[in-house]
Parts: structure tokens; sequence; C-alpha cells
């Protein structure tokens, strides 16, 4: 089944790339994947399958080799997603160029045939496209993918995409001045993603694909290459494998493909292969290593990780009804193993935390299949013995006829959601669904066509064929078995390997108990309302196509009907004052998780799982700065079961012990791993220094969260669930007057009545001082803060101009800090006024720089940030700004979350929010650079800022 199960990722370029997804039936795409071969890529994964591509793609090749797939699609509107796929990555380097596929996505961005050096970033600013946002790139082992979100789907536009596209394909200038500026960069990109979860993360690929190509080919390169690479070696890649015949473009969006195809041709039909072709490299074999160990001592890493392996090679097959067929049952079988692990996880006192099974196919070469979790208090051996009895229990004994029809529900649900949400996809989110099919040897199957394939096989799935592709999977002789990350004192030693190898080979040779299954329990279980409520008040706010009403007994409900999301329906209840009322520091945090993994009165988190199986309903709490939340979604057809799931939520909430001790556990890591990292100190503490302890910025610390008892919450909490008064706002595709119906049928009879709200003391901003602090960390990087106090949210107009203010000198950073000074990667400016504290907000930008560079950097900050008051905005900054955020709100409008989030919520007190979608485009567009100059002279003064910077101890570096 093609919805892959979580697995291992890295962060390698521009946003994470995941790198196994569930099974990948393999080498269909390639025309010849033999070592020395030519390695370019030809045909269709359909030329060599019985099944049919969706019938809504054309697809289409050039004479010069480029392939190219199109599709209609009109979400978001009158915009257009175009990808360049070029089928090669890290994999494809040598030796000697190892980092060279992702510094040359880089220099793509600086100089091209059509756009000199340091002007493609502006020009898409000026159509009206965000750099990050709307134009991005990554690279990974074995693809390097270029994408762009066009503003508009305009003829001419369309042309200019293709044409920054085709420049992509074969016009890279690779001057030596702009790889030598681009150097800092790469090294500042390498320096910003390096962790110790990373370094872990590596260390664990490395062993588990021993002697083979994956383990020497990390995308990020080696500094030796980084710092040495030329022009000369960067175009040697770039000949080898930017070629038509390795490259796929894609395109979706609210255009007809039969305007597409002639620009597109246009564009790249002129487009050759300059010399050599790439050769297929010798990716390796996994060999059967039987019982292996890694003990990898990384405390840094804030938890002791658990994970138990086997790797093995997996021949090509072409993708067939017979292999989606396997597909299904490997899909079933590994969501079952982990619907045990969850209920292993909420057993009283587990050892394990975060258990995961995951299997797949990595890179079309090799098959894995892992169990994993993180040992709770340092108890590694009771840790893995629960992981292999667990398997154990699975591969003897097999799943249960119950737990068989579960694992059939939420797999249709998942079918049926795709089927009922496909008017309404958007294009990006299409158009990577297409390369990564494409690049796994998939066929491309629309969810009509993946409900009319998998669910006759679903239907007649028996337990036998489940058990037996587990057994499938577990029937290859390597088990790699790993403790990393805060290893126990006896095993950070020599011995250290041998000892987890006499743990798991004595847990091996015990007997295996049969698996207890948990009681289910039906829901819903309370006496539902039947009456409806009793309305008092009903206002129609036509201009933004919103219906309020009030209900007698201390109830709001505020609907908005919209297309905008296919048969889906969100929704939000706001109540109490949320962090105001916090009766101490660290409540809130703790509160979350306790509420989230408690379920309800009569139901633990899992049996609750287990009776919503098959209905995609999600329900989650949350404490806002001026509000309790619970937050939902769920298809149209199940808005009825969502209000239920709320009303047991509100009426029979549970704070289990065995919840609260798994939260606190799990917080615990977390601020473990925060405590050792730079980013995790400067929200820790540098977020409480700028805001003088306010509660919405910033965390609390680690001594006050673990203070805070399960009864104080209980306290705290439970009052609030039943008396507070209720806004409800329902977001959707669904009738306004049945979603009243419906809500006021459940929360009609309430009993509601309000309280005041909390005072705050009022924040001291440290205007004009600089906090320095230390982690224990062996990682070299420092994160610099440098914030300015501005004002709170609830002036909008304001508010907008300190948004773009905020753009501008994000731009302006962007220029100095990383194209001129190549001093860090992903310098980021925003502004975050207050919703609870009058007249406070901050305007703060942050980034991760080099340790020996940050006091310099802040001062260049600093002097950055003047010059928009004392030097004045120009018109193009503000131009540059303006059109990415003006395009911005045209996709924002359509969007259910920006109605839900940003204008519904809280309307009740803040009724203004209902009048600014009427406003916020013309408020934006008639913004002055003066304006702006304006805000920047008030707040942006040298002397008012205040910096923190957070550095690796000098003992640890």
């Amino acid at each position: 089944m093609r919805h892959p199960l979580p697995t291992r990722a890295l962060c390698f370029s521009c946003f994470l790339v995941l790198v196994g997804l569930f099974f990948s039936p393999t080498g269909s795409a390639r025309a010849d994947a033999r070592p020395g071969a030519s390695c370019l890529t030809t045909g269709w994964p359909q030329d060599n399958s019985d099944l049919s591509p969706d019938p809504e793609l054309v697809f289409g090749q050039l004479p010069n080799g480029l392939r190219y797939v199109l599709r209609a699609n009109a979400n978001p509107r009158q915009r257009v997603a175009m990808y360049l796929n070029v089928q090669s990555g890290s994999l494809h380097e040598t030796e000697a160029e190892r980092g060279v596929a992702h510094f040359l996505e880089h220099m793509l961005f600086n100089g091209t045939t059509h756009y000199p050096p340091g002007t493609l970033v502006q020009y898409f600013q000026s159509l009206g496209m965000g750099f990050g946002g709307d134009t991005n790139a990554h690279t990974s082992f074995d693809e390097t993918v270029y994408n762009l979100l066009l503003p508009s789907n305009e003829t001419a536009v369309l042309a200019e995409g293709f044409k920054v596209l085709a420049d992509y394909a074969r016009g890279a200038l690779l001057l030596e001045e702009e790889v030598n500026r681009e150097r800092g960069v790469i090294l500042a990109e390498k320096r910003s993603r390096d962790s110790a979860a990373t370094q872990v993360s590596k260390k664990q690929m490395q062993f588990d694909f021993a002697d083979t190509l994956v383990a020497e080919r990390d995308p990020i390169g080696i500094e030796s290459v980084l710092k040495a690479a030329d022009s000369r070696l960067l175009r040697r890649y770039y000949d080898r494998w930017y070629r038509p015949e390795n490259m796929i473009v894609v395109v979706v969006g609210d255009v007809r493909p039969d305007v597409v195809e002639p620009l597109l041709s246009q564009a790249f039909a002129p487009l050759r292969g300059v010399g050599e072709i790439g050769q297929c490299p010798d990716y390796g074999r996994v060999r059967d290593r039987g019982v292996e160990t890694l003990v990898l001592d990384e405390q840094e890493l804030g938890y002791t990780g658990l994970a138990v392996t086997t790797v093995f090679n997996s021949p090509p097959v072409p993708d067939t009804l017979a292999w989606e067929t396997v597909q299904l049952q490997g899909y079933v079988a590994m969501t079952l193993l982990n619907n045990r692990l969850k209920q292993v996880e909420q057993r009283p006192s587990s050892p394990l935390a975060q258990p995961m099974a995951h299997a797949g196919v990595f890179l079309q070469h090799y098959g894995f299949a892992t169990l994993s979790g993180r040992a709770v208090d340092g108890q590694w051996r009771q840790g893995l013995h629960l992981l292999q009895t667990t398997l154990g229990q699975a591969l003897r004994d097999g799943f249960t006829e119950n737990e068989l029809e579960r694992g059939k529900r939420e797999a249709r649900a998942l079918l049926e959601k795709a089927v009922q949400t496909a008017a309404t996809r958007d294009s990006r989110e299409l158009a990577q669904s297409i390369i990564r099919t494409l690049n796994d040897g998939e066929v491309i199957l629309s969810p009509a066509q993946e409900m009319a394939l998998y669910g006759p096989v679903l239907e007649k799935l028996t337990l036998a064929e489940v058990n037996e592709a587990l057994r499938r999977w577990w029937s290859h002789p390597s088990r790699l078995v790993e403790v990393v990350g805060m290893v126990p004192r006896e095993l950070a030693n020599a011995q250290g390997e041998a000892m987890v190898r006499q743990a798991y080979t004595v847990n091996e040779q015990q007997p295996v108990k049969p698996w207890v299954a948990a009681e289910n329990r039906s829901f819903p279980y309370l006496s539902l309302p039947t009456g409806q409520g009793i309305i008092v008040e009903k206002t129609d706010h036509h201009a933004v196509g919103v219906t309020s009403c009030f209900l007698q007994g201390g109830v709001r409900i505020n609907v908005k009907p919209t297309d905008f999301q296919a048969n889906q329906v969100t929704l939000s209840v706001q109540f109490g004052q949320g962090m105001r009322s916090e009766p101490r520091r660290g409540m809130a945090l703790l509160a979350q998780g306790v509420v989230a993994d408690s379920g309800i009165g009569k139901l633990t988190g899992d049996q609750l799982q287990e009776a919503l199986a098959g209905h995609p309903v999600e329900l989650a709490f949350s404490v806002g700065p001026e509000s309790f939340s619970f937050a939902g979604s769920a298809l149209s057809q199940d808005f009825d079961l969502l209000l239920q799931l709320l009303y047991h939520r509100l009426h029979d909430p549970a704070l289990r012990p065995d919840a609260y001790a798994r939260s606190r556990d799990s917080l615990q890591r977390m601020y473990r791993q925060l405590a050792s990292t730079v980013e995790g100190m400067a929200q820790i503490k540098g977020e409480r220094f700028l805001a003088g302890n306010l509660p919405e910025y910033g965390m609390a610390s680690w001594e006050e969260v673990e203070s805070v008892t399960l009864e104080q919450i209980r306290s705290w909490l439970l009052p609030v669930f039943t008396q507070a008064p209720l806004e409800i706002n329902v977001v959707g595709d669904i009738d306004s007057a049945a979603a009243i119906a419906l809500v006021s049928r459940y929360f009609g009879q309430e009993q509601r009545q309000a309280s005041s709200a909390a005072a705050i003391d009022a924040p001291l901003f440290p205007a004009g001082q600089q906090l320095e602090l230390t982690v224990p960390s062996s990682i070299d990087k420092a994160h610099l803060t440098v914030a300015w106090q501005t004002d709170d949210f609830w002036e909008i107009e304001r508010t907008r101009r300190l948004n773009l203010l905020a753009a501008v000198l994000d731009d302006r950073l962007r220029i100095k800090i990383r194209e001129e000074l190549g001093a860090t990667y992903a310098p980021r400016v925003i502004s975050r006024p207050s919703r609870g504290q009058e007249g406070f907000g901050l305007l703060q930008s942050a980034l991760v720089v080099d340790p020996t560079q940050a006091t310099k950097l802040a001062g260049i900050i600093r002097e950055t940030a003047a010059t928009l008051g004392n030097g004045g905005v120009s018109e193009d900054e503000l131009r540059r700004a303006l059109e990415p955020t003006l395009t911005s709100i045209k996709d924002i409008k359509r969007n259910n979350r920006y109605w839900l989030e940003s204008v519904l919520n809280l309307s009740g007190r803040h009724p203004l929010q209902l009048q600014w979608p009427l406003t916020i485009t013309e408020s934006f567009a008639a913004i002055k650079a003066e304006e702006l100059t304006a805000l920047a002279r008030r707040y942006l003064a040298a002397e008012q800022a205040a910096t923190v910077i957070v550095r690796p101890a000098p003992e640890q570096h």
C-alpha cells in the first residue's frame, strides 16, 4: 500500500527528505542498473506493468529524451506548480565529488544563462514568489529536485517559469567567484543541520548499510571536498547527470495541459547533454551478518534509543497488481504490529516510549524492517526485551481476527479519505507525489484507482496472508541491534557491544508468552443529548460568510461553510483563559501531554483509537495564551462523530496517572535534548529573557515542569472543562444550518458561566542588554537572536505593517549575512505581537552561525536593522516584500485554517476579527515605504535591541 509508514529521515538540503518509503518496486524506470552501464532513465513504470496510470495525467517525451507529466488541478487557484526532477543525487558522485550534487543545487540559484548572479531571487520576489516557500530545491541520495509555485497561470508567467527550469537544466554559469561565495553558505548549512540527532542517524545508517555506497555518500558531503570544490569539479558532475534524458518535468496547476505542452517544448526541446554520459554507480550489497551490535555513546541526544533491524538485498520487480497485493499485505501487517506496540507503550511502568515498527525498500536496492523505541529511565535491557517479545509473539502466534478487522478498517479509512478529498488536493502535494512515485519506480494511481485496486483485495485479505507477510520481512538472517544516545555507563566501554549481543541472545532463547490483547470497549458510551438548545441570538455576517449563534447556557457557535477542502470539516473549541490562568509555570506544557495521552473516562488512548478505527477523526488539546482549546478535523460525513468525541472529552475527561508519568518522562527527554543544543537553550532561557517571563513566549524550565503534580493539573483543568463557556468554531464543507443544529444538539443543554480573566504582570524587555549562554555540546555552532520590543496584536494595521517590516529586514539579512558574508544558511526574522499582554510584542531575528563570529554578526544585525529607520526602506525593497505577501493572501483566503485560526477563534471576545478578512488585501496593498521606515525608526534603533548568544561550552568544543 502506498501510504508510507514513518521511517528514519535525514535533513540534507532545504527540507526533510524521507530516506525510505514503505515498499517500492525497483528498477522499472532505469535503462540499465548494472554498475558501469549508462544510468540515464528512460520510459515509464507503466511500460512494464499491468496497471494503468491516473487518466488525469498527460505523459510525454521530447525528442531529446526529456520526459514530462502534466495535470490540471485548481488548488490553489490560478497558480501552477512546476518541478524539475533530476534523477541523480549523492550516490552518483565519485569519491572526489562527495557533496558536489548538493553544492550544485545551490549554484543554480547563483547565475544561469538568463539570470545573472544575484538576480534570480529578486526576480522571483518581484513576481510575487517567496524565496523558500514558492521556490526551493532539495538533494538526496538519488534525486535533485527544483520547484516553483508560480503566482499566476498567465501564459507569459508560465513561459518564464519554464525558462527558469530550463536554465537549471542546462544553463548553469558556475562562475568561480560565485562558487567561492556560495562555499560559505554550504558550510553554514552543514553547520546549521549538524546535531547529535543527525550524527547518530548518520552513524546508524552507516552501520545498517555497511559495505554499500549508501554508507559513504551523505548528501551534505565532506568538508575536504566542499572547501576545495571549484567550477571545474561542479561542471563535470553537471554535464554527466544534468541531461534531458535524465530529467522529468512535472507541472500541476490551474492550467490546461494543451496550453502547457507547447511552452514546455519551446523551453526544453533545444537542450542537449554535453560530454560523457553518467555511468551507473555500484551501490554494493548488504551482507548477511547474523547478530551484530552497535553501541553509540552520544549523551547529547537526550535519550537512550533502541533498535532491532534486519536488512537485505531486494531484487528489482515491476509494479504490478501482484506486487501491489504483496504491498497491501505487508502494510496491514506493520499496521497491526504498530497497534500492538502502542498498547505496550501504554502499559503502566512500561520501559519503552515511542515504540515503532516500519519496513520497506530503500533506494530501490535494499529491503529493511525495524523495531525501534526509547528506553525509559535507561532501562535498555527491559526495553530491548519488550521489543523482542512483541515481535516474537507476532512471528510465532500471528495476529488475531479482531486485530485484522481493526487494521482493515484503518486502511480502508485512509483510502476513503483520499477519494473524498481528491477534488481539492494541493498542486504542490500532487507534484511531489508524482515525483516520489516515479523515482520509486511505481505506477501513478489516482485515489479512485487505489480504492478500486486495494478495496477488493483488502476485503478478501486473510489472517494467514498478513501473518505470512510479517514473517517474510523477518525471514532474513541479519539482526542489527542498536543502543544509541544516552548509553548507560555499563555499556560505554569496549565490552558494551558484547553485553548488548548477550542480552539480545538471552532474550531470543527465552520462551515467549502469548500476547494478551487489551479489552475493547464501545464508543460513544455517555448518554448523548437529544433535544436542541435554545438559540438566544443569531447573526449572519454576510460579508465574510459566517453565521454566529448564541445558545442559552454559555455556548457560542460560529460556522463558515467553504468549498476549499472537499468533504472535510475543521473544528476548534475555545474556552477558559489558558496560560493567563496557569497557577504555576510549567503546568500548561505538561497538561497538554497528559490530556492527549489519557484517552477519555472509560477508554484509554489505545482503546479510543480502536473504537474510532475506520473513521479519520482527530481532536487535540492545547493551552494557548488566551484560552484552552480543542482542535480537530474529520470528513464531513463524520462531523457527528467528531462532536461526540468532543462531548466525551469535555464531560468525561481523563487525567490518568500512567499518562502523567509518560508525559513527564517524555518531556524530561525533550528537555535533555534541548539543554544540549544551542537552539534548545535559546528556546528555554533566551525567549524568557527577551519576554520578561511572559507565559506566551518561551518555555518553562524543567525544574518548574518537574514540580507540577497530577493533582494540581486536575484542580486547574477539570472545573474549566465542565464550567467555562464554549466558543465552538466550524469551518469546512458543511451546510451552516446542519452544523448549527448538530452542535446545538450536543451542547445546547450546557450550563456554563464566565469567569474573569487573570491579570498578568507586565514584562520588562531587556533593551540594550546581551545574554550569553553555553550548552554542553560538541557541535560547533552558535545560535544568535537579536530582538526589539514592538507592540501588541490588536491594532491590526500596525500588526500588518510590522509583518511586512519583518519581511524587509529578513531580506536585508539574507543579502548581507548569507549572500555577501556567507556566514549563515537561513536567517529568519519574524514579528511576534502579543495577544495576551497589552503593549508588548517582539520583532526578532534568529540564525545559526560560527561561534567565533556570533558577537560580530550581532552587531551587523543591529546596524542593518537601524539603517531601515535611518536610511529608509526603499520602494524596491517594499515591492519585493509586498508582492509575495499579496500572493500569499490570495491563497490563505481560500484556506480553512486561516478562517478557523485567524478569524473565528476567539472572535466572541474580539469581534473585530470578523472584519479583518474584508480589508486584508487592500490594507497590505496600501502600505507605503515611508510607513515602514517610520516603524523601523520607532522600534529598531540599535540601542533598543536585546541580544542572546548561545555557544557550546569551551570544554565541550
